[in-house]
């Protein structure tokens, strides 16, 4: 026989058919839960980050204002411009958010 009639699903007898291809479909069936579950936490989490953002945008939107005048006064306090102060801030924040992701990160004391 050659490899051909090994592999090909003309040979086999219907009933063999259906079965084989039922198992296929009870294999996929776990992937595909997998993937739909991924996919709804996803959606979810981008929900929720949505959700996240306008809550922040409009406390901000609030209370403008007082932060505007303790960047003034903290600029002032230190000497320096409010746009050296508010670089400061950013980088300090973007320092903070890889050290976070760091710790968070439990492969990185196998890294280091």
């Amino acid at each position: 026989m050659s490899f051909n009639s090994y592999v090909s699903d003309s040979n086999r007898p219907p009933k063999t058919l259906d079965k084989m291809k039922l198992q296929r479909f009870m294999l996929s069936l776990p992937s595909f839960d997998n993937q739909r579950l991924i996919f709804h936490a996803a959606r979810q989490t981008l929900r929720k980050a949505e959700m996240a953002r306008v809550a922040v945008r409009e406390w901000l939107n609030q209370h403008d204002c007082e932060l505007e005048e303790w960047k003034t006064k903290k600029a002032s306090e230190l000497g320096i411009s409010i746009s050296r102060l508010e670089q400061k801030l950013l980088a300090t924040a973007q320092h903070q958010s890889i050290t976070n992701k760091e710790n968070d990160n439990p492969n990185s004391e196998e890294d280091s």
